[in-house]
């Protein structure tokens, strides 16, 4: 196992596909993932299972798609089979706006939400931490994702996450060497840790 500081010149290493809504969105994406270094980018229409070659993918998805595509996007993406597309980080970017609807996308599902404009170097480095770092997943029967409760404020839980129904916490580890990896695997049933 190599793990990684969050490096952003490690993002060279990485592909990027984009989603947007339009052509000039698009190359938009586009031009802001080669700015912070991605090895190769591209627009989601050129898709295809070969991407899952490429051990470390990001999805970079532009605001302007609508919520439902959003659902859709996150829904397809997280029920891939290749684990390095089931597991990929999808980070979406905002226009700079109110902290509540940064907390309902997180609440969504994506690894990361980014409000534009921003520093590129910022950019690279919140893309870097992606890599390198263990990240935790939680598997339920309706979701799978970005453990939620990383944005909760300390005693405010969320009222649909009270423990009631079994659920695996994932923990990944993405490097360009071994694309992703799931390190541990707990399950949890109603409330007691097997």
């Amino acid at each position: 196992m190599h793990a990684h500081a969050a490096d952003p010149d490690v993002l060279a290493h990485c592909a990027a596909l984009v989603v947007a809504h339009d052509e000039f969105d698009s190359a938009a994406l586009i031009s802001l993932g080669q700015k912070v270094g991605f090895g190769v980018v591209a627009d989601f229409s050129h898709f295809t299972n070969d991407w899952s070659a490429h051990r470390l993918l990001f999805f970079l998805v532009h605001y302007g798609i609508g919520i439902e595509a959003k659902r859709q996007l996150l829904a397809k993406l997280r029920r891939a089979s290749s684990i390095n597309i089931c597991f990929a980080p999808i980070v979406l970017f905002l226009q700079d706006g109110p902290a509540d609807e940064v907390l309902d996308y997180i609440e969504m599902g994506f690894d990361d939400v980014i409000c534009l404009p921003e520093n590129s170097h910022i950019l690279s480095a919140r893309l870097a931490n992606q890599i390198g770092q263990e990240h935790i997943y939680v598997e339920t029967r309706t979701y799978l994702g970005p453990d939620r409760r990383r944005m909760e404020l300390p005693g405010h839980t969320h009222p649909q996450r009270t423990g009631q129904a079994d659920y695996t916490n994932l923990t990944l580890l993405r490097t360009p060497e071994e694309g992703v990896q799931i390190l541990r695997r707990q399950l949890v049933v109603k409330s007691r840790q097997v």
